[in-house]
This record gives structure tokens, sequence and C-alpha cells, in this order.
């Protein structure tokens, strides 16, 4: 395990383990020593050390249509300072809710909302969030169409 004192950087040879995980995550330490030449246990350490550094970050992407979710927006709501935190948190625990961050500017909180669809997400904003006393304005931005997700980062943005 990497302490937290250690800085650790890629390594030229970890392009092509990199390389196999962005084709496919989903390879087994044995699949990805015969990509890159090691020894499943060398893959393995060096994966583990990687992730453990947040040097690579292993994230799944889900379609949410499969999921019933045809509906998402991101809802900038303004609160009063004193229930920022609060405000916060009972968001948070929605089960609509993917997202909640605080945030500066015209706006205290900014929420992701997914729903099964445009009816159940008016549902959320005037029975969920109009419920909140300390909210007193908030702005939605509907997402028509999604094209980047996690923030995938592929190894050509890493110094190798």
């Amino acid at each position: 395990m990497t302490r937290p004192s250690e800085v650790l950087s890629p390594l030229p040879e970890d392009a092509q383990l990199v390389d196999a995980l962005v084709e496919d995550a989903r390879m087994t330490y044995g699949e990805l020593a015969h990509r890159t030449g090691r020894t499943p246990r060398a893959v393995q350490r060096r994966l583990h050390a990687l992730v453990e550094a947040h040097v690579v970050r292993l994230a799944t992407e889900v379609d949410l249509a499969l999921l019933g979710v045809h509906a998402e927006a991101l809802l900038w709501i303004t609160v009063d300072p004193g229930a920022w935190e609060e405000t916060g948190q009972i968001l948070s625990q929605h089960p609509q809710v993917r997202f909640t961050a605080a945030t500066t500017g015209s706006s205290s909180l900014l929420v992701a909302v997914a729903a099964t669809d445009p009816s159940a997400l008016y549902t959320f904003l005037t029975g969920t969030v109009g419920a909140l006393t300390r909210v007193s304005g908030i702005e939605v931005t509907p997402i028509l169409a999604g094209v980047k997700r996690t923030g995938l980062v592929r190894h050509a943005a890493i110094t190798f």
C-alpha cells in the first residue's frame, strides 16, 4: 500500500496496462499479464498501487435508460446560508439524486437528478424540493443527451 507521504508516478510500462483497462476493464489479472508481458501477481500489485495512489480510477458507466431512467436534470438550488449542509444532506439521501455538491455564485447547491420520466421529475421538483422551506430559488437544466459521464481520462493525459 502506498503511504500518503509517497508520491507514485506512472511508469512508461504502465501505459500498456492503462490501455488494456481502457479497452476492457473487466480483464482478469491473467489477461492483463498476457497483454503487458508481466506476471498476474505483478499486474495485481501494480494496479493496486496505482489505484491506491489515485493515479488510476476504475469506474463503471451504466446506460441509465437500461435502469428505467428517461429524464435527467441539473438543479441549481439557492438555499439560506445556514441550511446548506442540512438541505444538501436531505437531498443526497433521495433515491433519485445522483450527486449533490455545495457551490458558489448565484446558487448554493448543485443537484443531479435522475427520474423515470418527465412527470416523475416534476413530482420530485414540486414535492421533494418544493417541501424544503429553506430553499429560496431553483433553476432546472434538463439533460437532453449525455456524451460523457464519468470523466474518463485516457493515458495520453497521464505523463509516462
